[in-house]
């Protein structure tokens, strides 16, 4: 049977797809990107490689029609991959391909992740990896040096520019060893130079003066740093901006780290932007949660989306929960602490919710290992809660966008449970 090559590419794609990973479906991904996207996404990109190495070994035929597959994410996350990958890139780019017509493999590249302890990392070659391939749309970087290495990455700094012009996304979660005022100043010159950047995601904030120049605002939609440091003592002469020359939508705040005096300046200049507020990593010190939740209350008064990321579910205190009018809640945890405790107070704050945010409409439970545990473990928790939760406004979602009742419905079990449920939605309609 002779199957014509269009349909063995549309076979290939299906195979080798990890949704959330490219442009556009990653923007649907906007507030996770980081940690806790990459925990997600990172090993669903690493298996996918392995199938697309086992097709292109299949014959010179399947090499021809899948290769362009083999190189749409490239992924690195072991260091002594780098100098064969280098090697491969280059040769193609020069026309040494293995096989005769292949033209350069970098150009089919779309995404770039590198994970690396940064052991003796080569930084050069990394720059020249980049430099092959030159349509990438997302990059994500998040290499940790070693106590002894000295890591510049100026080298790479100047190879992003190089395709500065098509990049979307860009998780910057690497620090050099020489974080100084010239190394910011590399990476300001870096970012001004991205005009399709739509996700920006730093360690540091670049702009240390609080003012982000007018060409990243007419981008980038979500911005996510680590570390907030705004040094100006006096912003009250900055002059206003006009919502027509800002595209910022979304910021993704990591409040482990105490720069609330910086993010409150920024909330201050930016905050009636926002439609969208991600807080990410609260430990177990509640009034520092409660107090960013002040401040978002207060300087964000266009705020449809919340979503928090903490330790526990125990942080959402009843003083947490006086929440901006929101149409969206995201809620996840530390899947190490889940236990049956903690989906018991999941659901007690839902019902809470249910009778004092009249203008929610969906929570999501972002974490899949969350979902897992409630579908899992702790199931006859979920159902039983679920049944407490049938004349809500609200839809309760699992980290794909499906209604958790729906999954209760597919797995079948437990039976008891799920009568209850059923029968608490028939005396409902």
């Amino acid at each position: 049977m002779n199957i014509p090559p269009e349909v063995w590419d549309r076979i290939f794609e299906i195979a080798t797809h990890v949704p959330y990973t490219l442009t556009p479906e990653i923007f649907e991904k906007s507030t996770l990107i980081g940690i806790d996207y990459n925990k997600q996404y990172h090993p669903a990109l690493k298996a996918a490689l392995v199938t697309k190495r086992n097709i292109v070994l299949v014959c010179k035929q399947w090499w021809h029609l899948a290769i362009r597959y083999l190189y749409r994410a490239v992924f690195i996350d072991e260091d002594r991959h780098i100098p064969c990958l280098c090697g491969t890139l280059q040769n193609y780019a020069i026309g040494k391909g293995g096989i005769p017509g292949a033209g350069p493999l970098g150009w089919w590249a779309e995404r770039l992740d590198v994970v690396s302890l940064g052991a003796g990392i080569d930084e050069e070659r990394l720059a020249d990896i980049i430099m092959c391939l030159p349509n990438l749309t997302v990059v994500s970087l998040d290499i940790e040096p070693s106590p002894q290495e000295q890591l510049t990455l100026h080298s790479i700094r100047n190879a992003l520019r190089h395709v500065a012009s098509s990049l979307h996304v860009l998780d910057w979660s690497t620090e050099p060893s020489d974080n100084n005022p010239e190394t910011l100043l590399e990476e300001r010159q870096l970012f001004v130079e991205m005009p399709r950047l739509r996700i920006l995601r730093s360690r540091y904030m670049p702009w240390t003066d609080g003012l982000i120049p007018y060409s990243i605002l007419a981008s980038v939609t979500t911005f996510a740093v680590e570390r907030m440091l705004i040094t100006a003592e006096d912003t009250s002469s900055w002059s206003g901006l006009e919502e027509r020359q800002v595209c910022l939508r979304e910021v993704v705040i990591d409040i482990s780290w105490y720069d609330f005096e910086s993010w409150a300046i920024f909330m201050n200049l930016y905050g009636v932007f926002l439609h969208s507020v991600h807080l990410t990593y609260c430990d177990n010190y509640q009034n520092r949660f409660f107090r960013y939740l002040a401040m978002v209350k207060q300087s964000c008064p266009n705020v449809r989306r919340l979503t928090l990321s903490m330790s526990n579910f125990r942080n959402l205190t009843v003083d947490v929960l006086s929440l901006p009018p929101i149409e969206y809640l995201g809620l996840s945890m530390w899947e190490g602490l889940h236990t049956e405790m903690e989906s018991e107070i999941l659901f007690s704050v839902l019902v809470t919710l249910r009778d004092t945010l009249p203008t929610l409409r969906v929570v999501q439970l972002t974490n899949p290992v969350n979902v897992a545990h409630l579908l899992t473990d702790h199931c006859q928790i979920t159902t039983k809660a679920m049944g407490n939760l049938v004349e809500c406004a609200f839809r309760v979602e699992d980290d794909d966008g499906d209604l958790l009742f729906e999954r209760l419905k597919a797995m079948g079990e437990p039976l008891d449970c799920l009568r209850y449920l059923f029968e608490s939605a028939h005396t409902y309609n």
